[in-house]
């Protein structure tokens, strides 16, 4: 069944009571920083409020409602999500109208195996104005039997007048001692665990797949890189070519944010606060190559450039130009 984290049992809990004593709420925000597991904890409370035979540690696992949760074709269960065009392959940036009329539908319905009609939305913050409205009626008027949770790492995103009628619950960050346990068993290189979490902070989830992402892998390449058109022994746009080839644009400018900020640190004689520890030598000679003004700047444009990028604008010329600010 549904995966339920060791750092989520509080947060269930306060669940597992509410409906103890008949007062579960029909709407809920479930909030957390990616990689806390929180779509997750959707899924494990979704199969716990469709299974016909609960239990305080969620859904049985073998009813008629469990098998069919567990083949993926619950009649009774609605994702909602951001829509993805089959032939361009982009997804959209909101959710729309008619996708809420359309659940809203579902969920007037009655339940086909006479129980809840579970709904979640995912990345709730992206609802248009026209949706968040649409579906405003509906949290107001829900039926018996019927959850609607909404998953957002951004819940002060969301209308207040439908934040006001759900109940806020908020999936943590872990403590480092429980986030580091639970990492442990799973990583391919054990002794990396305190870096990926400080790079994922704190989020076990997030960690984990860190340790496979390009990124993570070409940090210390990409600091040489840098330190290297600082000392003029390769041309920025040289560099920035190579590093188009090497990894996504996103990806390129999430590792520089995340360099540049331990560089600033370093400038600021903060070392112990960087998050990529295991490079502060080839840190701290970028600091020393570098002004405060110019990492000031660089950090300024690598932001700037992420959100232009984000809106089509010229990718490659975007990364020369910031290339040249060494």
């Amino acid at each position: 069944m549904s995966v339920l984290y060791p750092w989520q049992h509080q947060t269930w809990q306060l669940l597992v009571q509410s409906r103890a004593r008949h007062s579960l709420a029909h709407a809920f925000i479930f909030s957390g920083v990616q990689g806390v597991g929180a779509f997750e904890f959707s899924q494990a409370v979704s199969a716990w409020l469709l299974c016909q035979q609960p239990t305080e540690q969620g859904a049985c696992g073998f009813c008629k409602s469990c098998q069919l949760w567990q083949a993926q074709s619950h009649p009774d269960y609605r994702l909602l999500a951001q829509l993805t065009d089959d032939k361009t392959g982009k997804t959209s940036h909101v959710i729309k109208v008619d996708q809420v009329r359309e659940l809203l539908g579902f969920l007037n319905k009655s339940a086909q195996l006479n129980g809840y009609r579970v709904a979640v939305i995912h990345h709730a913050e992206t609802l248009n104005i026209n949706a968040a409205n649409s579906l405003l009626k509906n949290l107001e008027e829900a039926g018996a039997n019927t959850a609607i949770i909404l998953l957002t790492e951004q819940p002060l995103m969301l209308l207040p007048t439908i934040r006001s009628r759900c109940q806020q619950l908020i999936v943590p960050v872990p403590d480092a001692n429980t986030a580091k346990q639970w990492l442990l068993p799973q990583l391919k290189n054990p002794a990396q665990a305190d870096l990926l979490l400080a790079l994922a902070e704190g989020a076990p989830l997030a960690a984990l797949s860190l340790q496979d992402a390009a990124w993570f892998q070409a940090r210390a390449a990409l600091a040489q890189s840098i330190l290297d058109v600082l000392q003029k022994k390769h041309s920025a746009l040289q560099v920035s070519q190579q590093w188009q080839k090497q990894l996504k644009a996103d990806e390129l400018l999430t590792l520089l944010q995340l360099l540049l900020a331990d560089v600033l640190l370093v400038k600021l004689q903060q070392n112990h606060a960087i998050k990529n520890s295991d490079l502060l030598p080839i840190i701290s000679n970028i600091a020393n190559n570098s002004t405060t003004t110019q990492i000031l700047a660089q950090q300024q444009a690598c932001l700037t450039a992420y959100h232009l990028i984000a809106a089509n604008i010229q990718t490659s010329l975007l990364l020369d130009n910031f290339w040249l600010l060494f």
